[in-house]
């Protein structure tokens, strides 16, 4: 008797392992390719505002046993409120059980995720650090973007932190223009690598899908977006973001895009007063969005 419960529970462990190693297999094989924030059924408050979630990243890429993040983890905890999400890393990943884990490079420990829900079209995930699930899609192939322009503005909202209001203007020519909080409007021309590197990002974005507002929970000091795109000098969209809570695509576009502008050098040149009156016009309009006051235009 005792030899056959011996047998019996040797068989069984085997035949569980089996079954844990192929549905990681599966798990695995599932999970390659893109993910990105699924913001299809986000609550539709009216006016093409849409409350959205606060995440730890703006999507996957998964290839082999390699993870692509575009932006870095972000911890509320402790992430410089200044900052917002930062971009990230390729890196390895695997599947134990029910977790998803990714090597965070940066603090060189595992970050882990639960994953409620798998299959070869959808994705949900339970974020430990936002403490709630977060639903990932395929993202569309589906682009129709006619647009040569993009002006950015950044600003914060709270006290007890000293946070540089920002704007910036980028186009298909390498114009690159950069307003600090005291409205000090400088002007540069960059290489095409660099539009490439820029618009390649923005055009794996639907554009004429993207809501007018994006807007995060929680309270405390924030940052909030406006991203406007620009055609023949006249904006076709505004988007506001709030904590960084639209869709992956366009964080993974404006994120890279502050990255690279801020950190590669460029030929300065004369600013073009046209564009300088267009740059200082959004940057006035996202303010009164804001309920903020700007100081003067210079």
């Amino acid at each position: 008797m005792n030899r056959f419960l011996l047998v019996f529970s040797v068989f069984m462990g085997t035949l569980i392992l089996s079954c844990t190693g192929n549905n990681e297999k599966q798990s695995i094989e599932n999970i390659q390719g893109s993910w990105g924030f699924d913001t299809a059924t986000l609550p539709d408050i009216g006016s093409g505002r849409v409350i959205s979630k606060i995440r730890d990243n703006c999507g996957f890429e998964f290839r082999m046993d390699s993870c692509n993040m575009s932006c870095a983890f972000y911890r509320k905890s402790e992430s410089n409120v200044c900052d917002g999400m930062t971009t990230g890393f390729r890196t390895n990943f695997d599947i134990k059980k029910d977790s998803l884990r990714i090597w965070d490079v940066e603090r060189k420990s595992w970050h882990i995720y639960l994953i409620k829900n798998l299959t070869k079209d959808s994705l949900i995930l339970f974020d430990q650090n936002m403490n709630y699930d977060v639903a990932y899609c395929r993202p569309s192939s589906s682009k129709n973007n006619s647009f040569d322009g993009i002006f950015f503005s950044k600003v914060f909202v709270g006290v007890g932190y000293t946070c540089v209001d920002e704007s910036f203007y980028f186009d298909r020519h390498g114009n690159y223009y950069y307003q600090n909080s005291e409205d000090e409007l400088s002007a540069y021309r960059f290489n095409q690598k660099m539009v490439d590197r820029i618009f390649d990002a923005y055009d794996r974005l639907d554009v004429g899908s993207l809501k007018s507002e994006y807007i995060g929970g929680g309270t405390g000091p924030s940052l909030h977006y406006s991203i406007s795109f620009i055609r023949n000098g006249t904006v076709i969209k505004r988007v506001i973001d709030h904590q960084n809570t639209g869709p992956d695509e366009l964080l993974q576009a404006y994120i890279v895009m502050i990255s690279n502008l801020k950190k590669y050098k460029a030929e300065k040149v004369n600013v073009d007063h046209k564009m300088s009156k267009l740059a200082r016009e959004e940057s006035q309009i996202f303010y009164q969005k804001m309920g903020l006051k700007k100081r003067g235009l210079k």
